[in-house]
């Protein structure tokens, strides 16, 4: 690591953070506790396509603290409303880059912030408010962008891997039986053939909340993350499901055959 980025520092700060969590029980510590993998997951996803697309180590370290501050606020979203659905009210990036660099968070995390050009103290605020929009702004700067597709595709990665070992209650509030046993809702089959991401909006019943989440796929646009998503192997499992009822699986599979073809491109 540069020596801004004093990754040992930096675990260890966001580690007495994750702690401040523990008090929680049952479902709500078991749901910060798959946050907190998804952390560590997300900053070493943002490494390895940092480096897969020639980046220099400067900028890999920064791709990697920005996975580490991607989900800060998650974890009182869900000690407060018990679940990561965000709403009108509350979306947990765009509070979390307020939380970090607004009221100076950041400080206490990576206490070699004041180091930091100006200039990537904007893209490390841009890029964890921007993480989960449906679709980016125009107004970034190339590079404003390039950290943002970054963050962006190494978040999704892993959120293939928290949905194939953790829980469906955890994540989704309904059971495995609830999802595969209720029907997809036009909408979100819609968002296959075109290779699009699904707007969360969108989704009323339970196999829409995992169908929006195999469409996570589609905001994969470098081949180093559909090369990570395919050796990883999280995709595949997640897609590798059976409907109860023999007419929603005809249609999932139309859905996933979508996927398939788009990871081969």
């Amino acid at each position: 690591m540069s020596t801004i980025f004093n990754k040992t520092v930096i675990e260890k700060n966001c580690d007495d953070f994750f702690s401040l969590y523990d008090i929680t029980r049952e479902r709500i510590r078991d749901m910060c506790i798959a946050k907190k993998i998804h952390t560590q997951a997300v900053a070493e996803n943002s490494i390895h396509i940092a480096q897969y697309r020639g980046l220099n180590e400067y900028d890999c370290d920064l791709a990697w603290i920005i996975g580490q501050l991607h989900d800060f606020a998650r974890f009182g979203q869900v000690v407060v409303t018990k679940t990561f659905r965000d709403n009108d009210r509350y979306n947990h990036a765009h509070f979390g880059a307020r939380l970090l660099f607004r009221h100076g968070m950041i400080e206490d995390i990576m206490t070699t912030y004041a180091e930091v050009p100006d200039i990537d103290k904007i893209v490390m605020e841009k890029a964890v408010h921007h993480h989960s929009d449906f679709k980016l702004p125009d107004d970034l700067t190339a590079r404003e962008r390039l950290f943002c597709e970054i963050i962006r595709e190494a978040d999704q990665l892993d959120i293939f891997r928290t949905i194939v070992t953790s829980n469906w209650q955890t994540i989704y509030g309904h059971s495995k039986e609830e999802i595969l046993d209720s029907d997809i809702s036009p909408e979100i089959l819609a968002a296959f053939p075109a290779h699009e991401l699904v707007d969360y909006s969108k989704r009323v019943t339970p196999a829409d909340y995992h169908l929006a989440h195999i469409a996570l796929c589609f905001g994969l646009n470098s081949s180093a993350a559909r090369q990570r998503a395919i050796e990883q192997g999280y995709l595949r499992q997640m897609t590798d499901i059976e409907f109860f009822q023999s007419t929603v699986q005809q249609k999932y599979l139309r859905a996933k055959t979508c996927v398939e073809e788009f990871l081969s491109t």
